[in-house]
């Protein structure tokens, strides 16, 4: 009953999937040319990463402006203009324990709040649907692996190397992308079902492959 019930879903995705490119619907998480940041959230775990990564911006952003003002403090107070008889010490003690201590203690701080968000990412909850995505040179295979469905999937002009040729626009039009999403497009794209725990398992069938999900 399982199996019937979710053959008879997928493919209604891929259906709804066709309907939804032929009105010209958003491609949720597409990249657009201009724009700064992540792509639009979904999850919680994706929401503490942008924010650790404003948070970690911030840090940055005033030790960088630290740095900048110490340069700048010697370049004045220290050319030779200011000094025409060079110093003739060679060590601080209580400068070299300063930046040896304060780096520590900026480490500690960030990883208090680093490594609760990486803990909650290595957590794999109890999946609804389990794909496990193979990375080959150069496309994916899926298994849907409860219900025993695997495919492969293309990338689009991958047979005319990648070229946005008028035989690849066409292409993308008959599976209803724009030539914006050229090098985006795949020939099968996976189907999940919303509302509901989809445990991605990753694996490689030749090098190291990366797959994520912008949300």
């Amino acid at each position: 009953m399982r199996l019937s019930t979710f053959l008879t879903g997928l493919a209604a995705s891929f259906a709804a999937a066709g309907a939804a490119f032929a009105q010209d619907l958003p491609i949720i998480g597409q990249p657009t040319d201009g724009e700064l940041g992540f792509q639009p959230q979904a999850t919680s775990s994706m929401q503490d990463v942008v924010w650790l990564d404003n948070f970690l911006l911030v840090i940055i952003t005033i030790i960088t402006l630290f740095v900048l003002g110490l340069l700048l403090y010697v370049i004045v107070r220290y050319n030779q203009k200011s000094n025409p008889e060079p110093k003739t010490f060679t060590h601080n003690t209580p400068i070299e324990v300063a930046w040896t201590v304060i780096p520590i203690v900026i480490l500690i701080f960030i990883g208090s709040f680093s490594l609760p968000v990486l803990f909650k990412d290595q957590t794999i909850p109890e999946g609804d649907v389990v794909i496990k995505a193979t990375g080959y040179q150069w496309y994916w295979g899926y298994e849907y692996v409860d219900e025993g469905i695997e495919f492969e999937s293309y990338m689009i002009g991958a047979a005319e190397g990648n070229m946005l040729t008028p035989d690849v626009s066409q292409q993308l039009a008959d599976a209803g992308y724009s030539d914006e999403q050229f090098l985006l497009a795949t020939d099968t794209s996976i189907v999940i079902p919303t509302g509901k725990v989809v445990v991605v398992q990753l694996t490689g069938g030749d090098v190291i492959h990366s797959w994520t999900v912008p949300a």
